[in-house]
């Protein structure tokens, strides 16, 4: 995978535009979608003109596209499909990540995708974008690490040094901070599109399936970063849809919940939370699926 990521990149390098034809051609057949987006399209369209072509060629009487589909190497395929977007983003963290047009341009994609009639073309881009989002989270978090860490080091540095270098020092760590700072609100506001252009709408969609995706990968951004994740504006979700009627939608509310409980360091900010959602919690140990029922428990 690695080496299938570093290839894109070196093209993306050369040519971006050609480099992402590649990449949404590559979504949009993970949809199970023959047709494909040729680069005068791709140049001369609106992302909503692209999608709407492609759907019309879409054949969906056969019911089965490839995250539906039964089998191993199906299967395989799908998580081979999330790998890709995780690495792709880990690896492009420090430099292309930052261009305002490669992420942009997938988060837009993405967006006019999962909005879609056809329901392959909504599944297959929610689970990417949220997929997505996973791995903007890790860059997210890095980046308040590193801040964090320049900060303890202006200060001690601060404290100890005096005269001409001491001055260039921090003003070394002053503008290495900055940039950490600049880099983190790029990230959030790629974040927020994301959040506020796709999972707000798909975790209520039709499709209980969709609904699972944006729920479990919820309760993993609350996980791995508890500091901007784990409050009201989004635990509410995962409260709202412990009311699901699909019994697996619900199961991943009560798993993504089991996580941030096991962590006693996170209690006090799912205080609200508990105090709000606890009776339906406990109701859910009586629940018609037996798996709820014991994770309930």
């Amino acid at each position: 995978m690695q080496s299938v990521v570093d290839d894109w990149i070196e093209s993306y390098k050369q040519d971006r535009d050609i480099a992402l034809l590649d990449l949404i051609n590559f979504f949009i057949q993970c949809s199970g979608c023959r047709g494909t987006v040729r680069i005068e399209m791709f140049r001369n369209m609106q992302n909503a003109e692209i999608i709407r072509k492609r759907t019309e060629e879409f054949d969906e009487d056969s019911g089965d596209y490839p995250l539906t589909m039964p089998g191993p190497q199906w299967k395989k395929f799908c998580s081979n499909v999330c790998e890709f977007i995780g690495v792709l983003i880990q690896q492009c963290q420090y430099s292309i990540i930052y261009d305002e047009y490669m992420v942009d341009t997938v988060i837009s994609l993405l967006t006019g995708l999962s909005d879609s009639q056809v329901r392959a073309f909504r599944h297959t881009s929610t689970l990417a974008a949220m997929k997505l989002m996973t791995a903007l989270v890790n860059v997210a978090l890095n980046l308040s690490i590193h801040q964090d860490n320049t900060q303890r080091q202006y200060e001690a540095e601060r404290n100890k040094m005096i005269g001409k270098r001491a001055n260039e020092r921090l003003e070394l760590l002053l503008q290495k901070r900055k940039e950490f700072q600049e880099n983190q609100d790029e990230i959030e506001n790629m974040m927020n599109s994301i959040f506020k252009g796709i999972f707000v709408h798909r975790y209520s969609d039709a499709i209980a399936e969709i609904r699972a995706i944006c729920i479990e990968e919820i309760g993993v951004w609350m996980k791995r970063y508890s500091d901007a994740f784990l409050n009201e504006s989004y635990l509410k979700y995962v409260g709202w849809t412990l009311h699901d009627r699909q019994g697996e939608v619900r199961l991943k509310c009560l798993k993504a919940l089991q996580s941030l409980y096991t962590n006693r360091e996170l209690f006090p900010k799912l205080e609200l939370f508990t105090n709000r959602f606890k009776d339906r919690i406990v109701s859910m140990t009586l629940d018609k699926e037996y798996d709820v029922a014991v994770e309930a428990i």
